[in-house]
């Protein structure tokens, strides 16, 4: 009861611009990074990344074929929900409070080395820090507050991002590119919107699968 609390109120603060950014931050992050795993995965090259002041993103990926392109899409769009449900699984099923917070801060840290500009280098290296001291330093009392927070707004930034999923061209930092569902389709035909729903709809799947494996799991070991 105290977790879903807890994301009730994380919703409503989440309401607030200025209590958003850092959260755009770590969706950007996420989905941009979630682009380069993809090209890492299917044999590509993750060339650079770039996240922008107004935290939207750019990853700059190299790939062999038009299935390796069209996994580097998914993965980006699926990057804030994969994510959000690791740090939940992490924290809500098996109580990893700290190695949660450890394992985002890592990750961040890692993101440097394709950090394409002094502001993406900033902001990314201030996050690992942020988190690495969070996670280092805290008492576990209040880590365990902070990696829920963090999960959670994690999961409703993704749930709250799928607009975006049915936009044919983007606009990223004043110029205009194909958006992510666009280039499925120049592969794979169909429409974009097609794809944004299959994508829309795996997306969610994958959130409220994690969150309630996670509460059941939880849910049984404080019965044990």
């Amino acid at each position: 009861m105290q977790f879903w609390g807890l994301c009730f109120i994380v919703y409503m603060v989440m309401q607030f611009p200025l209590v958003r950014l850092p959260v755009l931050f770590l969706s950007t992050w996420a989905h941009e990074f979630g682009h380069g795993l993809g090209a890492i995965i299917t044999g590509g090259e993750f060339i650079e990344l770039t996240v922008f002041p107004d935290f939207s993103g750019v990853a700059l990926t190299a790939t062999s074929s038009g299935f390796s392109r069209a996994m580097v899409v998914v993965f980006g769009l699926l990057g804030p929900s994969l994510f959000g449900v690791l740090m939940i699984v992490m924290t809500r099923a098996f109580s990893f409070y700290r190695s949660a917070i450890l394992v985002l801060a890592g990750l961040l840290a890692l993101s440097l080395i394709w950090a394409a500009d002094g502001f993406t280098m900033t902001t990314l290296g201030a996050g690992a820090v942020i988190m690495g001291l969070i996670g280092w330093k805290l008492p576990r009392r209040a880590l365990q507050y902070i990696a829920y927070i963090v999960a959670i707004a994690m999961c409703l930034t993704a749930l709250s991002g799928f607009s975006y999923f049915f936009i044919g061209n983007a606009e990223v930092a004043g110029d205009y590119y194909r958006s992510d569902t666009g280039i499925l389709a120049d592969i794979w035909g169909g429409p974009h919107w097609l794809w944004g729903g299959l994508l829309t709809l795996l997306s969610i799947i994958i959130l409220f699968a994690g969150v309630f494996l996670s509460d059941r799991w939880a849910r049984g070991r404080s019965t044990q």
